[in-house]
Order: C-alpha cells, then structure tokens, then sequence
C-alpha cells in the first residue's frame, strides 16, 4: 500500500512522538545506544566481525573501532582471532555482556513503563495497544 497524501504530516508527526520517547528510553540507561546495539547484535549471532557490526547498527568503523575497546575494557565482550584465518577477528558476548545487556533493556523498559503509567489513561494505553500490530509493521518493512 502506498503512503497515503491525505496525511503528508503523519511521518513527521510520528517522530516527533516517538523521538521523546527513546530519550526516555536511553537516559535512564548507562551505556550509549551504539553500544546497547553492539551488544544487541553480539548477542544475536556468535561471533560478529566490526564490519559487520558497522552494518548493522549504521554506525562508522571508527565508532565500532571505540566502541568495542571500551565494551572490551569492561568486560562485556571479548574479541578472538578466526580458527582458519588467524587476520580475521570475532566479537563475542560475554557472560557479563549478556548481564550487562538485559540490564540495561531492563532500565529502559522500566523508565518507560513509569512514564506511560503516570501519564496516560486508560483509553490512551488502549489507543496505544491497539496500534502496536500497525508499527510492527513499519518496523518490518524496514529491514
């Protein structure tokens, strides 16, 4: 289905609702969302290469490069040369990692669920339900 001209504000108007709310979302969070998506990713596949971690969460080499030195640093993921090809390196997630990630998914849903249940009404978190299947659907389209 096409985009709709009846509604040439609806993008606009979308992201300016959501953009708030990822900062909800990342301020009550201690790790940036490139390294929230470094570990998403890491914890999504064994082992992951930094470019294919530069591709997937749309951020530079050099960022990845900076990025996975700290993760590194903390404890959070480990990166180990290829078997067959000793110049190829992996990145793994730890077991710290994966602590470390569902904690912070934690913070955010948390920090989420407190602004949704002190701000919103009922019929609002109905609304807000209801159209959830709508933005999966978005959601997929982007991939």
């Amino acid at each position: 289905m096409q985009f709709s001209p009846e509604h040439p504000d609806l993008p606009q108007l979308l992201f300016d609702a959501l953009s708030p709310l990822l900062g909800i979302v990342h301020s009550a969070r201690t790790l940036s969302p490139g390294k929230i998506g470094i570990l998403r990713a890491l914890a999504a596949e064994e082992h992951v290469s930094a470019t294919q971690l530069s591709q997937s969460i749309g951020v530079s080499q050099q960022a990845i490069s900076l990025s996975t030195k700290e993760l590194e640093s903390l404890g959070f993921i480990e990166r180990r040369k290829d078997e067959s090809d000793r110049r190829k390196l992996w990145f793994h997630l730890t077991e710290a990692g994966h602590r470390k990630l569902e904690s912070e998914v934690k913070m955010g849903r948390r920090a989420l669920k407190n602004a949704i249940g002190n701000e919103l009404s009922e019929a609002e978190l109905k609304l807000i339900h209801d159209a959830l299947p709508a933005l999966a659907k978005i959601r997929k389209a982007a991939r």
